[in-house]
């Protein structure tokens, strides 16, 4: 079954697509930089773990020591260190063996070359370090390093690869050599004869990606847990064994080692301009204790290092951080055009007068930069709403959007920003993705995609997130590129991302399209009320449904216990619950079970701190609302709870507190989308950049037609030399599998399939189902 699909390209809608629209963000979750993009092999080469990054963590995580008689040959020790920012050390005493297996295995290739470095000291003793990496099969690589002199020095060598495999680094001490060990590092030595910075593959992948901008460090990085945590770029230039660590809000460590410097030169390598992020003078609302600002008598300080991070970025080499910017091999400016400001912060009056004073200090000097706020974590609630009250009292240039929402959420806002003002803040979307990880996932994004091309006037910038996720060491689902020891796997979103990048127009079209159908949205079916308690066990009492009483229970464990019959679109349910043991809260459902529609309320939502409701129907669910904050459930404290259903509107108490009042959103899905802009071609043509998402189970028969003023003048001018003038189209289309298809951790399911295509006035083509194509369209002139 096949169904017709028009789209008309009309005239110019006035829009100039910025150049600058799609970028990445690279932010340090998920292992995304040690033991990802950074192309050390060594994990914990510093000695630096500590329990601060992860419980039982230590100096010696990620080692272990080989001891031939069983006696203590290792010790941990921070006196008169290499560095007073890399305070931890191990003082060795041969014969004894230090092994490393990096992240899943430390990866040899045959004929390539690996250098290993360290810094060391005798205590006692003469003769060589054996730097070895074997696999069960044996040695894939090895070197032998002299080591001599009482005080710290670097050494140096290169291990040949052997034979392709992944092994495990041992660092081997002759008997009678006692020395200090750190900052042993690992690398793979590339073309120009260099240490690499960052593993070639994922390199590849991201510039293929031809980003226009790099986000970097966060997110949640930027503005950490608690003042002690926020992100101080400071600490992460000069000799990365001087660069101050620390741990990851995320769950693990930190080495500095892919700081600055080395972001400022990704974004030279994949021609692309920086955009920092800063704290905005509060830490993470997220933390215990909330969101505290830096203190009072701080901030002139704080505020002149964001000052100085400019500095550094483009000040001349006469200035002081330029000059220090000269001394760390790069003379020239990086050319920083955007700048951060806070990271969907909690809009808070300690924020708005931190924010401020930043903010106001670098307009004053460097007025040609573009400060970028935010508005909050969601894209809707309080903090977005008093977010944008704010941005648009101080005339802030762009705020950052975030939303991580459902394929239906998508769908339904691929016009989100056609209704936003012309005037007043722009748009930076810095953070978003589509629940999930399908296929359906990837069509979604792509749908709003095409909105925010068309409605560039208001979004200048936007990056999905997380960009970078090692298999088995992820915090964050879904992510964009998934990757192991060995294999990139990019996404089906990825494959999205990419066709959005690599294709682009410059003046958007207006665009008729015929044959697009909206898809409605499920209400809520009839069924049951249903309480669970996933991680504790929780008494139910003081029962009530539409005023019914109901026996006391209690629950435990995720399995729902149904309590009574409900309609499809009215309904009360009152109760108190205790929490008696466990972690967190409770949820209530109400509705029909899976695959049906039915309300879910979360009360004790994400590690405790909010409530929340979320609608579920199609396979898919939404947020309805935002998460609301919230001091948690509490072991034997009661909280007392209404939720009542008047279909599409539902208010939940808490306590007696009104924290949900949601008129559900029953607009429709757009899940066939169409969008057109042009460009000119380096031969002087015009080109029409199409792009069309089918996100439905039919094939489209499509026919794409050029514009009417365009194709008018074409055929009078054909009818003067009597010739037919061509239409011709490149099409790249990406199909072949169905909604469900694809996960996290797994590489695209989708195929890309490119094609050429010719006609008269315009082109045709087969939409698959469950597909998106990118079509570049160009009038040929006329022949004869």
């Amino acid at each position: 079954m096949t169904q017709k699909l028009v789209a008309r390209i009309g005239s110019p809608a006035g829009i100039t697509i910025s150049p600058d629209l799609w970028g990445i963000f690279l932010e340090d979750l998920n292992d995304a930089l040690d033991g990802g993009l950074n192309a050390e092999q060594v994990r914990n080469g510093d000695f630096e773990f500590s329990r601060l990054d992860q419980h039982g963590w230590g100096p010696l995580t990620g080692w272990q020591v080989v001891l031939p008689d069983g006696r203590t040959r290792l010790w941990a020790r921070t006196q008169d260190p290499v560095h007073p920012n890399n305070a931890t050390y191990v003082r060795l005493l041969g014969p004894v063996t230090l092994r490393n297996e990096g992240w899943d295995g430390v990866r040899v290739r045959a004929g390539a070359s690996h250098r290993v470095g360290f810094a060391a000291r005798v205590v006692h003793g003469a003769g060589s370090v054996r730097v070895v990496i074997r696999d069960r099969s044996g040695v894939l690589a090895e070197a032998t390093v002299a080591v001599a002199g009482a005080a710290w020095a670097w050494y140096s060598a290169d291990l040949p690869g052997r034979a392709d495999g992944r092994g495990i680094l041992h660092v081997e001490l002759p008997e009678d050599l006692a020395m200090d060990l750190d900052a042993v590092s690992l690398r793979p030595v590339g073309t120009d004869g260099e240490a690499l910075t960052f593993r070639p593959d994922l390199l590849a992948a991201l510039a293929d990606l031809r980003p226009s901008f790099v986000r970097f460090p966060g997110g949640c990085l930027a503005h950490g847990t608690g003042l002690e945590n926020v992100y101080h770029w400071k600490d992460t230039v000069g000799p990365r064994h001087t660069r101050r660590h620390t741990f990851n809000p995320w769950g693990y460590h930190q080495s500095m080692s892919i700081g600055y410097v080395e972001y400022f030169a990704l974004c030279e390598q994949l021609g692309a301009t920086p955009l920092p992020v800063v704290a905005a003078g509060v830490c993470c609302q997220n933390t215990p204790g909330g969101p505290r600002p830096i203190p009072d008598e701080e901030m002139p300080a704080y505020i002149q290092d964001v000052l100085d991070l400019v500095e550094f970025a483009n000040g001349p080499v006469d200035s002081a951080w330029g000059a220090i910017r000269a001394q760390l091999g790069h003379p020239e400016p990086y050319r920083l055009r955007y700048l951060g400001l806070g990271n969907e912060d909690q809009i808070t009056d300690d924020f708005r007068d931190r924010y401020a004073r930043i903010e106001e200090a670098v307009r004053a000097a460097h007025p040609d930069l573009t400060v970028i706020g935010t508005v909050g974590p969601s894209p809707s609630g309080s903090d977005f709403d008093a977010g944008w009250r704010f941005a648009r009292e101080r005339d802030i240039a762009l705020v950052d959007e975030h939303f991580y929402c459902s394929p239906r959420w998508f769908h339904q806002n691929t016009d989100r920003y056609a209704g936003y003002p012309r005037s007043g803040p722009g748009v930076y979307v810095g953070e978003y993705a589509a629940h999930g990880r399908q296929v359906r996932s990837a069509l979604a994004e792509a749908a709003l995609m095409i909105g925010m091309e068309c409605d560039s006037d208001v979004v200048r910038l936007a990056s999905y997130a997380p960009l970078l996720a090692r298999n088995g060491h992820s915090q964050w689902v879904p992510d964009l590129i998934y990757f192991d020891a060995d294999r990139v796997l990019p996404s089906a979103s990825y494959d999205v991302q990419r066709l959005f990048g690599t294709e682009r127009g410059v003046e958007v079209h207006d665009i008729d399209v015929e044959g697009a159908d909206p898809v409605p949205v499920p209400a809520l079916d009839a069924g049951t009320v249903r309480v669970s308690a996933p991680t504790a066990t929780v008494s139910f009492r003081g029962i009530e449904v539409d005023g019914v009483p109901l026996p006391e229970l209690t629950t435990t464990g995720e399995d729902p216990v149904e309590l009574a019959a409900v309609g499809a679109t009215r309904a009360t349910v009152t109760f108190t619950a205790e929490r008696v043991s466990g972690t967190d809260g409770f949820v209530v459902e109400l509705g029909a079970r899976e695959p049906g529609a039915y309300l879910a309320l979360h009360v004790g939502a994400w590690q405790n701190k909010s409530t929340l409701l979320v609608h579920h129907g199609d396979g898919q669910h939404d947020n309805a609302g935002s998460p609301e904050p919230w001091a948690g459930v509490m072991t034997g404290v009661p909280v007392e709870v209404t939720l009542e259903v008047d279909w599409p509107r539902t208010r939940v108490w808490v306590d007696g507190r009104l924290r949900h009042d949601v008129t559900h959103d029953e607009r429709p899905e757009r899940r066939v989308v169409a969008g057109a802009a042009s460009r000119v071609a380096a031969d002087g043509v015009v080109e029409y950049v199409v792009r069309l998402v089918n996100a439905t189970a039919t094939a489209r028969e499509t026919r794409v037609e050029l514009p009417a003023e365009a194709a008018e003048a074409a055929d009078a001018a054909d009818a003067a030399a009597s010739v037919t003038a061509d239409v011709t189209a490149s099409a790249t289309v990406l199909a072949g599998t169905g909604p469900d298809d694809g996960g996290p951790f797994e590489a695209s399911p989708m195929t890309s399939a490119a094609c050429d295509l010719t006609g008269n006035g315009g082109v045709e083509l087969t939409l698959p189902p469950w597909s998106f194509a990118v079509l570049v369209v160009r009038r040929e002139a006329p022949r004869g």
